[in-house]
């Protein structure tokens, strides 16, 4: 199970992403919001692996000093998967965002086990997925079904998911 980092929205920002999660399920295209059901949150990660070392906290406790700061929530983005796809919104890289992935990356890259690829630097695509294993024909009705305006809020806390045990830790910043 992947392990990663992850900025989390505020409360306004995750609750627009949640009715967009809620809209795909009322129609049944697969969603985030229905994957890690209890657990799953809008974020937007910054690096994953197989797994990461609690020793990162620590590591990255300067870095949650830079929260809170804008976030802005662009418009559609699709990754393919062979014939299936992954559906998400844009998260506009701002100077205050790509630094912090930067220095996430490099504050806490030894603490992780098999980097995956798309989260190095010049690799990274910031976004927040609303669906997962699309059909065209789902992605296609999903892109029609949502709207797509930008949404303007804060990247407010940082956060280390454990995949395996499903768990959370909220790396204190000074909204903490």
């Amino acid at each position: 199970m992947a392990h990663s980092i992850e900025i989390l929205p505020d409360p306004d920002t995750e609750a627009a992403i949640r009715d967009q999660w809620s809209r795909l399920d009322a129609a049944g295209i697969p969603n985030a919001g229905r994957v890690r059901a209890h657990t799953n949150r809008p974020h937007c990660t910054l690096m994953a692996g197989t797994s990461i070392s609690p020793a990162a906290d620590s590591a990255l406790a300067t870095v949650a000093q830079r929260l809170p700061f804008a976030l802005r929530i662009g418009g559609a983005v699709v990754f393919p998967a062979g014939r299936r796809f992954t559906l998400a919104r844009a998260v506009v890289p701002s100077t205050e965002l790509l630094s912090t992935h930067a220095t996430v990356v490099r504050l806490a890259a030894d603490h992780v086990d098999e980097l995956s690829a798309h989260c190095r630097r010049g690799a990274w695509t910031p976004h927040i997925t609303l669906g997962l294993r699309l059909t065209a024909e789902e992605l296609a009705a999903a892109l029609d079904l949502l709207s797509w305006e930008s949404i303007v809020g804060r990247a407010t806390d940082l956060r280390r998911w454990d995949g395996d045990a499903k768990t959370d830790v909220i790396i204190a910043g000074r909204g903490c």
